[in-house]
């Protein structure tokens, strides 16, 4: 969910100490396959087929590009004109850059919700956790029902659809809900291209909002509406967009899974931790909630991970001199 632009903005407006080499490709060269995005989804969705960290990563960067050149999901992309438009975006929060949102046809908050996207590593390791479950809890034949909350790029439910075709998903109804209407619809316009499923423009804090959304039993939720280490739970709205689902749909999310599994946070003063999961619906407790607490790891693919140990298996994809220019929106 893109909230508080201007803030936004200003938090991430940070350059790192010297420039990079602009000329080098985002990802490793032999890292990376020719073809359009299309083929790769296609080819990932069959049920058997092996999901390596090489084609995720693949994936990530062409879904960036078609994200900002629309159209460009059905043709093959070269490595150099990737890197060259993920050069130009990344260097929109440098000081001193020419380029603005508006140069690449973007408004500011469909740039802020690309940064996550841009975090290859670490969107990496969440795409893996979505797309490459290696079981699932119910049988789908009788269909797989997900939603993507705070949707943001919707590069979390394109994961979601992976996941349902490879466990042969009879059919699947995908749903992003988006606060920001500008976002919402550049994104519904890429999923929809895909065959992945449609974005609203809606308030994800807001019960109402869930009402007649989609049928029967959910299978997948994603929130990724995570703040970021240095930053109070209080400033994204991670717990009240769980709190408006729960109480609008609590009796379809018996067997649903959730992205993240679980959340960590610390009050930094008692060193106390907390944990948001499915069994208190992703609050924080009632006594730590007029204080400070700060997120510090999730639960994903079963494993308690810090945040800064989130995406530790994609680094060795990515150039040196790319990744300590890369966004961090974790």
């Amino acid at each position: 969910m893109a909230i508080a632009q201007e803030a936004a903005s200003q938090r991430f407006r940070t350059a790192p100490v010297g420039r990079p080499d602009q000329t080098a490709p985002v990802i490793r060269p032999g890292v990376f396959r020719p073809g359009p995005l299309v083929e790769d989804v296609e080819r990932l969705s069959r049920p058997g087929v092996v999901l390596s960290d090489e084609d995720i990563i693949n994936v990530l960067v062409k879904y960036f590009h078609a994200y900002i050149y629309p159209g460009s999901e059905a043709h093959a992309v070269p490595l150099g004109d990737i890197s060259e438009l993920f050069w130009r975006f990344c260097g929109m929060w440098w000081e001193g850059t020419r380029d603005t949102p508006a140069d690449l046809g973007l408004r500011d908050s469909t740039g802020y919700a690309l940064r996550m996207l841009a975090d290859l590593p670490k969107t990496g390791h969440i795409f893996r956790s979505i797309a490459g479950r290696p079981a699932m809890p119910t049988g789908l034949a009788d269909g797989y029902v997900g939603l993507g909350l705070g949707t943001g790029t919707g590069v979390l439910l394109l994961a979601a659809s992976l996941q349902a075709r490879r466990h042969g998903a009879g059919r699947f109804d995908l749903l992003g809900v988006e606060y920001d209407t500008l976002v919402a619809e550049r994104t519904g316009l890429l999923l929809d291209r895909l065959g992945v499923g449609r974005v609203v423009a809606a308030d994800a804090r807001d019960a109402q909002a869930y009402i007649d959304m989609v049928d029967g039993p959910i299978t997948f939720v994603a929130n990724e509406t995570i703040p970021g280490m240095n930053q109070r739970m209080q400033s994204e709205h991670f717990s009240a967009i769980h709190g408006a689902l729960f109480e609008a749909a609590a009796a379809r999310l018996r067997e649903t899974l959730f992205f993240p599994e679980g959340l960590v946070a610390v009050e930094p003063k008692t060193d106390a931790s907390v944990v948001l999961s499915r069994q208190n619906r992703f609050q924080v407790p009632k006594y730590y909630r007029n204080v400070n607490v700060f997120p510090r790891a999730i639960i994903i693919e079963g494993r308690l991970t810090a945040l800064t140990r989130l995406g530790k298996d994609f680094p060795r994809l990515i150039p040196p001199q790319v990744r300590r220019f890369l966004p961090r929106r974790w």
